[in-house]
């Protein structure tokens, strides 16, 4: 829920500037195995270059073992020409090169000046491809979206200093442990899963080791630390907003070989009464590639409280345009904005927004749950069945006839035999080792938008 923000510094003197080049590996670039590769906290550092500008190594984080990553640098392939593919690359050389002054604005250092030939530069097309180079690099997790931009008419070129949101000393200490708790991730992941599998595991990770920080709703940015929205809030402080969240399944994702994007927007939740207020507004997300169709996803939205019965039904995971976009803006892209509507911009501004998210294959409720057209009680057995030796706390029921509503279904479920306690029972003849209470209330919710119920799953109480 981060907005941009704008600061142009108009200066005339010239600049004498060595850019240093850091060398580091390209999204497309195939990973070391974690097994062979040197640990990150044996390699990092940093030292100061003859100007005293603190100089960050440029290494590898940890990968998996058996996973290539697929690291698809869609913003950078969005860029329109050659010299904003010029400012992209030094940007990108750039954000490892530290200096101890002050940024403009409070709390952020200034980096290392960068120089590109031609005064025609201008601050939104900077902006532009800096965005585009965090949207493709998650990673970089210190780099602020402000900077400095000046003209240097006599040398026909143009001035720009980056800002970070820590010293060069703290990213080194951020970047150890944040190696650390990918080390973990990664080593104790299962193998050999499918992509979804993966996307899926990914998703339960996050939302499963990071609460969504509620103090930056209610009050603003506030003594929020910026790590709130990058990798080391979820994944070292564990505590993050839907920024956070959205680059952390972007990294982990793509560094496991599943395309995946961050998407910015606005998220209403005006007319929704089971989604959290707090989370509406400036919002991002996520679209994830699988079998050469885009998705949507949104584990924000999808962290209920740790204490909901339903905390293990993902609504927005792999969903589609008609059902994303009754509660989801996509903010427009760098192309589709005019001059005017730059001005006092106070969104997220695309660089790549995938089209036609209409696939269903890889839906996770369609996938997870059981779809009936009839209230039929031994495939809603099945369903049970599934659920519980997965350790689920719900099972899902997607209605596929048109003459039933998720109000008129329930009552056919709960009417003359009795299907949902029938499959309770059948359910409890196929299981082992686990037991569902048969004899407990039906607990149930309905959702019409996506024409299914989700039913509470309660377990009896075995000992041996």
């Amino acid at each position: 829920m981060k907005r941009l923000r704008f600061f142009a510094l108009l200066l005339a003197f010239a600049l004498i500037l060595s850019l240093c080049s850091c060398n580091l590996p390209g999204r497309g670039q195939k990973p070391k195995e974690y097994t062979d590769m040197p640990r990150l906290s044996d390699q990092i550092g940093m030292h100061d270059d003859s100007e005293g500008y603190h100089i960050v190594n440029c290494v590898d984080f940890s990968y998996p073992t058996g996973y290539e990553a697929n690291r698809t640098a869609h913003s950078y392939d969005a860029l329109e020409n050659d010299k904003q593919r010029e400012i992209y690359r030094k940007i990108l050389d750039g954000v490892y090169c530290f200096s101890d002054q002050a940024g403009y604005y409070e709390g952020e250092y200034a980096m290392r000046p960068l120089m590109f030939d031609g005064v025609n530069t201008t601050h939104n097309e900077v902006e532009f491809v800096l965005i585009a180079v965090l949207d493709d690099h998650p990673e970089i997790f210190w780099m602020a979206t402000d900077f400095d931009l000046w003209q240097i008419k006599e040398a026909d070129a143009v001035g720009v200093t980056l800002n970070a949101y820590y010293k060069a000393a703290e990213v080194v200490e951020m970047m150890q442990r944040l190696d650390g708790s990918l080390s973990g991730f990664f080593s104790e992941m299962p193998r050999e899963l499918s992509e979804y599998e993966r996307e899926e595991y990914v998703y339960r990770y996050i939302i499963e080791n990071c609460v969504y920080d509620e103090d930056v709703s209610k009050d603003g940015y506030g003594d929020s630390h910026p790590s709130i929205y990058n990798l080391c809030g979820v994944l070292v402080d564990k505590r993050a907003v839907c920024e956070g969240y959205s680059r952390t399944l972007d990294y982990l994702c793509s560094t496991l070989g599943v395309d995946t994007v961050c998407i910015g927007g606005v998220a209403d939740t005006e007319n929704d009464e089971d989604v959290d207020s707090e989370k509406s507004g400036l919002h991002m997300w996520n679209a994830v590639q699988l079998d050469n169709e885009w998705y949507w996803a949104d584990c924000t939205w999808d962290d209920w409280d740790e204490d909901d019965d339903l905390g293990d039904v993902f609504y927005y995971l792999n969903v589609t345009d008609e059902i994303m976009f009754k509660d989801h803006t996509v903010d427009k892209t760098y192309k589709q904005i005019t001059r005017d509507e730059y001005r006092g911009l106070d969104t997220y501004l695309n660089t790549f927004v995938p089209r036609d998210c209409t696939a269903t294959k890889y839906c996770y409720y369609l996938r997870e749950g059981v779809t009936l057209s009839a209230p039929d009680a031994e495939a809603l057995s099945d369903g049970f069945v599934s659920a519980a030796e997965k350790g689920r706390k719900s099972l899902i029921v997607v209605i596929d006839h048109d003459e039933y509503t998720p109000d008129s279904f329930a009552n056919a479920l709960f009417e003359g035999s009795q299907p949902y306690y029938e499959a309770l029972d059948r359910a409890n003849e196929k299981l082992s080792g686990v037991r569902l209470d048969a004899d407990a209330d039906a607990v149930y919710y309905i959702d019409d938008d996506r024409k299914m119920m989700i039913f509470e799953i309660r377990y009896e109480e075995i000992i041996c």
